[in-house]
């Protein structure tokens, strides 16, 4: 006859995920009272569905008897957005550049290098520079995605059992307990002059018994949060470069329309796709554990995920018979630096 304890595992999975769906519905309601976007809490254990959750899981491990060597592979529950991109929203942002005016003059001015004002000053005549086209406002994606895995796992363990010194004998769930003797002697003393000393006496080691409970059946939970910010060739930024490339009049739009400029070309460059990147933020958050036994609940939340075009204007000007391209930072209104060129290009 099976034990009764031997539950089905996929009947207790089935009833986690209807669950884990009628909490998610919950607090997305809740949410979208106050914000139009998901704001997940950084500490857990103040998320009313994670502490129902923990509670209801808790309940159904004493259901849950072996598993057999074949579904011990990972295939728990996966929930969360996170997995299917066609789930995840993205908000598109840009940055409004500069007036074109404005950067005519910047890439104008950037010729005139201090032996030109020296020969201007002794009225010697020198090729006026000039702008020979059209400037190019070209947009450059930046993408950002913050999010977090959170799986909760079973495992079987042992624990040390520590007792005190007068007992002789241990009986826990009307088994007998095999009782160890453990000494721990001094680190400050070589083990061969030790070893030596301890034939004088006890005083020098401390004595502690133990017995060992094996096979402890625990629920356990592993959670990781993690951001990623890139370019559109998939190049990760660092804090300080996102900030230096972001912070400046970000305005949301709602189509490609909204990069238009007027009386001048514009220029949008292609990246790296939205399922690349949240392959590339998967590889870097899930952390699956290292050793368990079932995986009951595996989820990949994506909490945020923004496209933001930073601009760039191309100036193309010419002195004399030698024409150059200026390139103007869009953003801050000088001439974009190598640094800023290493970033975008």
């Amino acid at each position: 006859m099976s034990d009764p304890r031997n539950h089905d595992l996929e009947d207790i999975i089935s009833n986690l995920n209807n669950i884990r769906e009628e909490l998610a519905e919950s607090v997305a309601a809740a949410d979208s009272k106050g914000s139009d976007h998901i704001d997940e809490k950084t500490n857990h254990e103040e998320d009313p569905s994670s502490l129902a959750l923990e509670e209801y899981l808790a309940g159904r491990l004493q259901q849950i008897g072996e598993v057999s060597t074949e579904k011990k592979g990972i295939k728990g529950l996966r929930t969360g957005n996170g997995w299917d991109p066609s789930q995840v929203i993205e908000h598109v942002f840009k940055i409004d550049p500069i007036s074109i005016k404005r950067a005519v003059e910047i890439a104008v001015s950037s010729d005139r290098k201090a032996k030109e004002r020296l020969s201007n000053f002794f009225k010697r005549s020198e090729a006026e520079v000039r702008m020979v086209g059209t400037p190019t406002v070209e947009y450059i994606p930046i993408w950002k995605v913050k999010g977090f895995h959170e799986c909760y796992y079973v495992r079987t363990n042992s624990y040390k059992v520590n007792v005190k010194d007068d007992v002789v004998a241990v009986e826990v769930e009307s088994k007998s307990r095999d009782l160890i003797l453990e000494r721990k002697h001094s680190r400050l003393i070589p083990a061969a002059i030790l070893e030596r000393l301890q034939k004088l006496g006890p005083f020098l080691t401390n004595e502690s018994k133990y017995f060992i409970v094996g096979e402890a059946l625990e629920l356990a939970t592993k959670r990781t949060e993690s951001e990623l910010v890139v370019t559109g060739t998939g190049r990760p930024l660092t804090r300080d470069e996102e900030t230096d490339l972001t912070s400046w009049r970000t305005k949301r739009i709602f189509d490609m329309e909204g990069l238009k400029v007027r009386g001048v070309n514009v220029n949008v460059r292609e990246g790296i796709s939205k399922e690349a990147l949240l392959n590339k933020f998967q590889e870097s958050v899930v952390r699956m554990p290292e050793r368990f036994k079932q995986i009951l609940s595996n989820k990949l939340q994506i909490t945020e995920l923004k496209r933001i075009y930073v601009p760039i204007i191309r100036v193309p000007m010419q002195k004399g018979l030698v024409p150059r391209e200026v390139i103007v930072n869009g953003t801050r209104g000088e001439i974009a630096d190598t640094r800023l060129l290493t970033i975008l290009e």
